[in-house]
């Protein structure tokens, strides 16, 4: 049985960890003064990779300081890779075989050799899938570990703090996240489930109470809500604790939005053509949500600065639309009216890379419908 999928079709090693994020978020915060424009990007330009694409990740799996692209590819059971040339083009996709439906992919050093190795969530077969990178831009054929019921999206970081990256895989149908700590060899342990609300979704990782323990938060499809669990620095997590979202909310990122130091969350809200903005106030707690329109049906959700004011930006994949929506952050908490860039059709994943060289952040999006990957050059004026 197929589950119960939200798409247009159905509505309603820490240190290297560090590293990449460190490396990201100098992107992301770019290039020390404004720029005198608002986002603006070239027309997009598309290139092939699997059947119905339903997420992307942007990293240099090759180590020649370009950016590349992987996606996973639902209808193929397949991963993506695409290398880039530093001058906005990639080279033709190489797929690599992964679990029934795939939905999620993630980044880490699971074998802590230096390289960046992949993780997908593989809805149908309940498992995520474990593909080591050898950083040439190969990976080798994938490992699979157990999860909870439809595995949608999945989070690294290192919960127990014993140096080896773990992973957090949101479980729809099992109404949980699935925890699996790393053992720094590039294998798991078994899982540890821990609840969340109705239909969990997105995930993602930060410190919410700044106590220098990784906590998680959760986006829940089926209850409009996203669920907080503050972690105990030993690989377990408190019970949940819920705020209220827009409807049927899927992708979450987090971000120092209004640059206070404390982490705040966005997510995308599918049926609500919107994202909700939730403050942080560093002791785990979250402020009630604002709400901001994006294109009709957003169905990923990316941060990062696009324009150089160094105010993080947001982005949503709209897939009823085909645009990406670009909200520009008043450094604030607050954010401005929307743009919007068209894209391939059905944008089911959006994400940020620097693919030309020119220091200025371009965005990708995978197009579910057209079995590509939509690349957006930054055109900003400095």
């Amino acid at each position: 049985m197929a589950p119960n999928r939200p798409t247009v079709r159905s509505w309603r090693g820490r240190g290297f960890l560090v590293a990449v994020l460190v490396a990201v978020m100098a992107l992301f915060t770019a290039q020390g003064t404004a720029w005198a424009a608002a986002p603006d990007f070239a027309t997009h330009v598309d290139y092939a990779v699997g059947g119905a694409p339903t997420d992307v990740l942007v990293a240099d799996f090759d180590e020649d300081g370009f950016d590349d692209q992987a996606t996973v590819d639902s209808d193929d059971d397949t991963l993506s890779v695409l290398l880039g040339n530093g001058d906005g083009t990639f080279d033709t996709k190489v797929t690599y075989a992964i679990g029934d439906y795939p939905d999620g992919i993630q980044l880490g050093d699971f074998n802590e050799d230096g390289d960046i190795d992949l993780v997908t969530a593989d809805t149908l077969d309940n498992t995520v899938s474990i593909l080591l990178g050898n950083g040439d831009g190969t990976f080798d054929a994938r490992v699979a570990y157990g999860t909870a019921t439809w595995p949608y999206k999945v989070a690294t970081d290192d919960f127990d703090e014993d140096g080896n990256a773990d992973l957090a895989v949101t479980a729809f149908d099992g109404g949980a996240v699935s925890i699996l700590l790393g053992n720094g060899d590039g294998t798991f342990d078994t899982t540890v489930d821990y609840g969340t609300g109705t239909n969990p979704y997105g995930v993602a990782a930060a410190d919410f109470d700044e106590d220098a323990n990784v906590d998680l938060i959760v986006s829940n499809f089926g209850s409009d809500t996203v669920s907080v669990l503050l972690g105990n620095g030993d690989g377990t997590f408190d019970t949940k604790v819920d705020y209220a979202t827009g409807p049927l909310p899927n992708q979450a990122v987090v971000g120092d939005f209004d640059v206070d130091g404390n982490v705040d969350v966005a997510v995308a809200n599918l049926d609500d053509a919107s994202l909700s903005v939730l403050l942080g106030n560093g002791d785990g707690t979250l402020d009630t949500k604002v709400d901001y329109t994006t294109g009709i049906a957003p169905f990923s959700l990316a941060v990062a600065d696009l324009d150089g004011d160094s105010a993080l930006d947001l982005m949503t994949g709209d897939s009823i639309d085909n645009t990406v929506s670009v909200l520009p952050g008043n450094g604030n908490g607050t954010f401005a009216t929307k743009v919007a860039f068209a894209v391939d059709e059905g944008p089911f994943g959006v994400a940020v890379g620097e693919f030309n060289e020119d220091t200025r952040p371009d965005v990708t999006s995978a197009s579910y419908a057209e079995d590509s990957v939509s690349v957006l050059l930054n055109t900003t004026t400095p």
